[in-house]
This record gives C-alpha cells, sequence and structure tokens, in this order.
C-alpha cells in the first residue's frame, strides 16, 4: 500500500491560480448559491479568504518561535557555523523581532550585542565570536539542575540556560486558522447573497449546501479540519459572546440603580 501524500498548505502565490473562475463557478454549484447572488463578490471574497488563511497558517505559534531560537542557541554553543548561518538566514520575522528587541535594552546595549549577519558565520576570522554572540543574546542567564544519579548515589549537576524566547500557553487554541476561514467564508456569502448562511449544521445531517461549500474550500487551501465542527463551534462562540456581553450590560446598570440610590 502506497504512502498517502500529506496535503501542503496553499500558498499565497497559488491562489488566483487555484481558486480561478472555474473553481469559483465550483464552488457556487456545490454550496448552490443563489441565482440572484452577486457572484463578483462571492468570488472576491472566497479568494480574499483564501489569501488570508495562507498567511494565518504559516504564522510561527508561540512554540514554534521558542523551538527556532532554542535550535539556534544550540547550534551556536557547539559552533556549528553552517547550521548556525543556515538557521539566521532562514529565521522567521517573529523569531528574529523577539531576539533584536533586547537589543534596545541597556544590559546587551552596553556590552555591543548585534544579531550578526549570516555571512559571519563562514568567515574563520569572524565565525567564534559571531557564535558567542548568539549565545549571549538568547540567554539570559542559567541555573543547575539535577541531572542523572551516578553509580555512587550522587546526581549530577548540569548547567541549564534560560533562553530569550516565548513561553507557550499550556492549551494553545487549535485550528485557529481554520475558524478564520469559515469566518470569512461566511462573510463572502453574507457579501454575495445579502444575508448569512446557515448558523449550524447537524453532524447527522451534515450534506448541507454551505458545509460542502466550507469542506471543499478546506481542501483546496490544504486544511485538515471538520467543517461542521468549525461551522458549530463559531456559533457557539457567537452565544457565547453575546451572553458575556449581556451578562456585562446587566452588571452596569445595577451599578448605575446603585449609584442613583446613594
Amino acid at each position: 500500500m502506497g504512502i498517502k501524500k500529506r496535503q501542503t498548505v496553499i500558498a499565497a502565490s497559488d491562489v488566483p491560480r487555484k481558486f480561478n473562475d472555474a473553481c469559483i463557478g465550483n464552488l457556487a454549484c456545490i454550496g448552490k448559491l443563489p441565482a440572484l447572488a452577486d457572484t463578483g463578490r462571492f468570488a472576491a471574497g472566497i479568494r480574499e479568504a483564501a489569501l488570508i488563511y495562507a498567511e494565518d497558517a504559516r504564522r510561527p505559534t508561540v512554540g514554534t518561535v521558542r523551538d527556532e531560537i532554542a535550535v539556534l542557541y544550540k547550534a551556536a554553543e557547539h559552533r556549528q557555523y553552517e547550521r548556525v548561518a543556515t538557521l539566521l538566514a532562514e529565521l522567521s520575522p517573529q523569531a528574529r523581532a523577539y531576539l533584536t528587541s533586547r537589543l534596545k535594552l541597556p544590559g546587551p546595549v552596553n556590552a555591543g550585542l548585534t544579531l550578526p549577519p549570516a555571512n559571519e558565520l563562514l568567515d574563520t576570522a569572524e565565525r567564534d565570536e559571531a557564535c558567542d554572540m548568539i549565545e549571549r543574546l538568547c540567554r539570559v542567564g542559567g541555573i543547575f539542575a539535577e541531572g542523572r544519579k551516578r553509580p555512587s548515589g550522587k546526581r549530577s549537576r548540569t548547567w541549564q540556560p534560560i533562553l530569550l524566547a516565548p513561553v507557550p500557553n499550556e492549551h494553545p487554541p487549535k485550528r485557529e486558522a481554520e475558524r478564520r476561514f469559515v469566518m470569512h467564508l461566511q462573510s463572502a456569502w453574507l457579501e454575495a447573497v445579502g444575508k448569512p448562511p446557515t448558523a449550524t449544521v447537524n453532524p447527522s445531517r451534515s450534506d448541507r449546501p454551505f458545509a460542502n461549500l466550507v469542506r471543499e474550500c478546506l481542501k483546496l487551501v490544504g486544511a485538515y479540519a471538520d467543517a461542521v465542527g468549525l461551522i458549530n463551534e463559531l456559533h457557539r462562540r457567537l452565544l457565547d459572546e453575546r451572553q458575556r456581553l449581556a451578562k456585562l450590560r446587566r452588571s452596569r446598570r445595577r451599578e448605575a440603580r446603585g449609584q442613583k440610590a446613594l
């Protein structure tokens, strides 16, 4: 049995080609777009949603940024010059901004720290100093931690650096890019039709026009997600937000009445 190839997330440059006029027409048929709908707005909305998703899906998470900095620090520590040069060149804008933000602080300024260019790692006269600079920039301190137990019964103590890197949330939101994508598809439908699509879909009867449209769009952008689950979750979030705002308004009215009574 052959190995199933993993579908890759669409690139922004591929959106016009993949979501061409024929594709938009097919999506209109799948979603059973009303005859009086504005097809121009529908096409523009679908393509804009795909472009936004292409950017959202490729934006590094907090955990990814932390991993980038950790790998860069370890490569510099072990003087893997070519690897450090490659990592520097491929550093995401988020990770680069996180590191360069430290350069404005008094300590790094007084120490003359900079993020060296990748070409310095290929110069034998500068590469060690460049690696040292990266180590000092990525590290804000360190602690001694207990390691493995030795044959004597004592535990070794190892030095563990504390990195200048964001700490991931224990429960990071999942499928945020996909939820935003579905939300923009709903907006595209509203702009074209004049009224929103079905707010919820019964999972046991999921063969519904808008759900089928979302399912096909998710496939086209390379997203592995449950179309019906995303639609229903967006509706639940909307209801939760409405309840939160209603409670807030009631609380403010009670406070206003209490102030008048004084």
